[in-house]
């Protein structure tokens, strides 16, 4: 995980009241010395959270050490730097499901001492990805160690949750794509949106700012043409519908039907007729699942 990646965008993005309350705490306990935790599913922003707090409270490089447990790392070196700092440090975790157990028992060990010092001068995030909260909440040495460091837990909400927030993350990712990519681009067709609130974006905010920064750069005017999308843009993913015991056919059929809308860029007859069905039918089963507005 790169701690300092971009700090063009100073100002995080919680414009919506339930984000915003979840920020105000963030910053309230950002400063203490008890082990903060943040939540969710890959790319909703933990690592921007994390950065944007680091940057308010001047924190320098020089003073982070990070144990990504996903990449190859000295496990040991940094433990041991942590152990023989003479100044404030900041401990950043990041998929400590995929540590070695004898890591996490050094780890243990290392935090009982310490968070007993009264002169303690350590900071502690820890990233957390929502798939491996089935592993924390188990019965082994992982689940053992959360318990001891969830003071401060923080769950930030997916795409999903964020829809009324959409065009400010779309305006923003287009400035940045602008500026990276040497590109003038500043409006996009309101067909865009539909698009956007519509799509699953498994990779949430991360992928949304891959495609927005895809359309700019293949791009050669100031404004974003719908009709200028490649087909391959349209597909998406019913991978939130895994085939398993439980899901209704209904289920599986409104998003069939909503993915081919999308695709379609809302044209029933077309729909229709890659779905098999006749327009009359379609109609009936657009209202039955409340998907009118899509086309």
């Amino acid at each position: 995980m790169s701690l300092r990646k971009d700090k063009a965008n100073l100002e995080w993005i919680t414009k919506g009241s339930d984000i915003e309350k979840i920020k105000k705490q963030w910053l309230e306990i950002s400063n203490s010395t008890l082990p903060i935790l943040i939540v969710g599913d890959r790319g909703i922003g933990k690592s921007f959270w994390i950065e944007r707090s680091l940057e308010k409270r001047t924190i320098p490089d020089s003073s982070i050490i990070s144990f990504d447990f996903s990449y190859s790392f000295s496990f040991e070196q940094n433990l041991d730097k942590i152990k023989s700092s003479k100044q404030n440090v900041t401990v950043v975790l990041d998929w400590l499901t995929k540590a070695k157990k004898e890591e996490i028992v050094l780890l243990q060990q290392w935090w009982k001492a310490e968070k007993y010092n009264e002169k303690s001068k350590v900071y502690l995030y820890w990233e957390i990805h929502s798939e491996e909260m089935e592993i924390l909440n188990q019965k082994n040495i992982y689940s053992d160690f959360y318990e001891q460091f969830k003071s401060f837990r923080f769950e930030l909400p997916n795409l999903k949750k964020r829809v009324s927030e959409l065009p400010l993350f779309v305006y923003e990712f287009l400035s940045e794509a602008n500026q990276s990519l040497n590109k003038k681009v500043s409006t996009l067709d309101e067909d865009f949106f539909v698009f956007f609130k519509n799509k699953i974006f498994n990779r949430n905010y991360t992928e949304l700012k891959d495609l927005i920064f895809a359309l700019v750069g293949f791009s050669s005017g100031k404004q974003l043409h719908w009709k200028q999308i490649p087909p391959h843009f349209f597909e998406n993913s019913l991978s939130d519908l895994n085939i398993l015991p439980g899901i209704s056919l209904e289920q599986y059929e409104k998003e069939i039907i909503k993915a081919n809308l999308i695709y379609t860029k809302g044209n029933r007859e077309k729909a229709a007729k890659l779905l098999g069905i006749s327009e009359r039918n379609l109609y009936r089963k657009l209202h039955e699942f409340q998907l009118e507005d899509l086309s």
